[in-house]
């Protein structure tokens, strides 16, 4: 008699923040969805702190700019740059995790691992 399949969980799921330093809306948080949805992302807004950032639906996040970061950390805010995505220094140090993965909002996934990973979901579910 067949069992039916066991999930099975994202490694790393409780140990493992994903930091994003942006400037920009994150829309290509979709293609990266299949690897990063079941993380809790830290995305730490570049620039102006005005500007809304829109992060597609279903991701678990928070968001930082630089308002939160001088109103968390006082005076020492300073020790945040914010020149050359280095704002996602803030992300490391709010984290609560054991591990931290980064990585830049103009990052792209390789267009035949998508697809390869959009086909292979088809039967794992």
């Amino acid at each position: 008699m067949a069992h039916p399949p066991t999930p099975i969980s994202p490694p790393l799921k409780d140990e493992l923040d994903i930091v994003i330093p942006t400037i920009r809306n994150l829309d290509f948080l979709e293609m990266w969805r299949p690897f990063f949805q079941p993380y809790h992302l830290i995305i730490v807004q570049d620039g102006d702190p005005t500007k809304t950032i829109r992060v597609p639906d279903g991701f678990d996040y928070e968001l930082y700019n630089r308002n939160d970061i001088n109103r968390i950390l006082g005076p020492k805010a300073s020790c945040i740059s914010f020149k050359d995505s280095a704002c996602r220094c803030f992300g490391f140090l709010v984290s609560k995790k054991k591990y931290v993965f980064t990585i830049d909002d103009d990052c792209f996934v390789s267009s035949f691992i998508f697809h390869f990973s959009l086909f292979f979901s088809v039967f794992i579910d």
